[in-house]
């Protein structure tokens, strides 16, 4: 009988590579040893076989789900693994999330219902932190979590970001307010940011730390990002030139984009041009993305 312990290291990658790596914390009670492998970088390029690790927002609860299309170019059906409620949120019955944010293993979780609340967990190791808010906050407020640094090498490293756009009345137009909290110093700061006459609509994307929204100002749409180490906005043109308003609000075509993120912490862009004679859909994938300036450059 071939004992865990005797087999060759080749093989334990390959038994791992077809494991889902659900949770480091249960690896490394059933096995230190397997733990260490997962955790080993050389052992993530073999892991890469495995199926991708999504998280989904459902009714109100939050669920890793694992998604595998190795094959699907050789007419192999893709697989999808529904897993369980998220280890750290299990107790949490009464908490009902409106809206979640990943970055870099931390998951950021907004509350609805008459207290607004944040929760930032660690699903690898169930750490939880709640996060009081400063003022009435609205389940229209965007939020973002990002880490200061090259590194997210504790908690205390991250940031969060709020955003909210309202109308006011004695002014006379829509306003946008920005927040930052800091986990270092458990506490919120109003940031004072100048000529911020956008529109953010949807979730933004975290790439190595900072975060990334598509986003208009006067009917031109654009990349927004924000640092949250120099904690300033930076300005990325799209990789694509965008339709003409004027055909879009004549209901004429369609202009989508939305950021995702891809391969090695890659920001990539899908792109759907709909009309009539159309249906044409681009994803560009970035090479390189500069944001030390207010104006930022990125190849495509």
């Amino acid at each position: 009988m071939v004992m865990m312990t005797d087999l060759p290291f080749d093989v334990e990658k390959k038994i791992l590579a077809r494991v889902p790596k659900k949770s480091p914390v249960q690896w490394q009670t059933a096995c230190k040893k397997w733990y260490a492998l997962l955790q080993d970088q050389l052992a993530e390029k073999h892991l890469a076989q495995a199926g991708r690790e999504f998280i989904l927002l459902l009714n109100t609860s939050v669920y890793s789900t694992i998604i595998n299309l190795q094959g699907v170019h050789n007419n192999v059906v893709p697989s999808m693994e529904f897993g369980g409620k998220l280890g750290s949120l299990q107790d949490s019955n009464d908490l009902k999330i409106h809206d979640i944010f990943y970055c870099k293993g931390m998951i950021l979780c907004t509350r609805v219902g008459n207290r607004m609340l944040v929760v930032v967990c660690n699903p690898s190791n169930g750490e939880t932190r709640y996060v009081e808010p400063r003022t009435t906050y609205s389940e229209n407020d965007l939020y973002a979590l990002g880490y200061k640094g090259s590194k997210s090498s504790c908690i205390n490293s991250y940031k969060i970001l709020r955003y909210c756009r309202y109308f006011n009345m004695q002014l006379g137009r829509a306003v946008s307010e920005f927040e930052l909290y800091d986990f270092m110093s458990d506490s919120w700061r109003v940031l004072d940011v100048d000529n911020h006459d956008w529109d953010i609509s949807a979730r933004g994307v975290s790439v190595k730390g900072n975060t990334y929204w598509v986003a208009e100002k006067n009917d031109d749409q654009f990349i927004l990002s924000f640092d949250f180490t120099r904690e300033r906005f930076g300005f990325l043109p799209l990789p694509y030139e965008s339709v003409d308003p004027v055909d879009i609000r004549n209901d004429e075509h369609e202009d989508t984009a939305v950021l995702s993120v891809v391969r090695d912490e890659q920001l990539s862009v899908l792109h759907q041009y709909l009309h009539m004679f159309s249906l044409e859909m681009k994803i560009w994938v970035s090479n390189k993305i500069d944001t030390k300036r207010c104006r930022g450059a990125s190849s495509w």
